[in-house]
């Protein structure tokens, strides 16, 4: 078996955490930031496991690698990689759905805290020599109701912090799982969670089903003082929806760690909308979590190609062989 695995593109800047995990197997570690798809065929090829951030891997560069047996994404989710044409191929794709559940978790509370108390608006007014005396729109979130969509790690790592919070957890998905030891009310919908939640906390990955799934539609549910926080994908959010939404005083606020398109232009209305907090998708960080991301990242996929189903292949197809 080819024993070449190839990091295509990463922005980390080096291989000092996936060459040993790598090497440590017998396989050779060949580093790339390839970002144009003629670079990333190139970097791909004669590899027989390949590892990638968030340039796209089409079905056109997949058929260019005819070696490669397994494509290993850093992070959660996997919506640049084309796993159905992968699948089609026998390709492998993989994840690490489990490296940071908790850093998203308090980045979501943390969101949640800055539109609820208008930290980051209070601070501007501070730094402007500014002191409020009108305390319109801070509010207390004890007692409120806290609703997750999409139940997985994250969402229930979100939900024990909501708990630990005075909060009342309500929770959407497609596949309910309840955590034990957590009093969650699941909605049997999507629109009935919307209805009820004082805030809406979105982790759901991004697919053909949740995509735009918060529309001007679903937006109007909510009650009129929301709050929506997103740490999942952007385009799970209709944002120019979402911005008419908040012009009009229809929601009390969002947090916002990811964009529709990232990164998020300098001109997207949602910059206009004074009740909104806006990072850079970065909730995923710590730098624990990277450690985790990229060492994990790598085992990936030297356990595929070793024959190891380690339970992060999100496309079925399953290794055949030990080498």
């Amino acid at each position: 078996m080819n024993k070449l695995i190839s990091i295509v593109q990463s922005d980390f800047g080096n291989d000092d955490v996936e060459r040993p995990v790598i090497e440590a197997h017998g396989f050779a570690c060949r580093w790339h930031n390839a970002q144009t798809p003629e670079a990333i065929i190139e970097a791909g090829r004669g590899a027989s496991g390949v590892l990638v951030e968030w340039v796209r891997i089409t079905d056109d560069i997949l058929a260019a690698w005819p070696e490669c047996r397994v494509v290993a994404r850093y992070g959660v989710g996997y919506d640049n990689v084309d796993i159905e044409a992968a699948a089609r191929r026998g390709i492998a794709v993989m994840n690490v759905p489990d490296y940071c559940p908790d850093e998203v978790a308090e980045h979501a509370i943390a969101l949640m805290f800055a539109v609820s108390r208008c930290v980051v608006r209070n601070n501007d007014e501070m730094r402007r020599g500014e002191w409020r005396t009108n305390f319109a729109g801070f509010r207390t979130l004890t007692g409120k109701t806290f609703g997750i969509i999409g139940f997985g790690r994250i969402g229930k790592a979100t939900a024990k912090r909501a708990a630990g919070l005075g909060m009342r957890l309500i929770a959407y998905d497609i596949n309910p799982l309840p955590l034990p030891g957590l009093d969650v009310h699941f909605t049997n919908s999507l629109e009935a969670l919307l209805a009820q939640a004082d805030v809406v906390s979105l982790h759901v990955p991004l697919t053909p089903l949740t995509h735009h799934m918060i529309d001007a539609e679903k937006l109007a549910l909510m009650k009129h003082d929301a709050i929506l926080v997103n740490t999942a994908r952007g385009p799970v959010v209709v944002q120019q929806d979402l911005a008419d939404a908040l012009l009009r005083g229809h929601l009390a606020g969002a947090g916002l760690d990811v964009h529709e398109t990232e990164p998020l232009p300098i001109d997207a209305p949602i910059r206009q909308c004074p009740n909104v907090v806006l990072t850079s998708h970065m909730a995923f960080y710590s730098p624990e979590s990277l450690i985790r991301m990229r060492s994990w990242t790598a085992q990936n996929a030297v356990d595929f190609l070793r024959g190891i189903d380690n339970g992060r292949i999100v496309n079925g197809i399953r290794p055949t062989s030990k080498s």
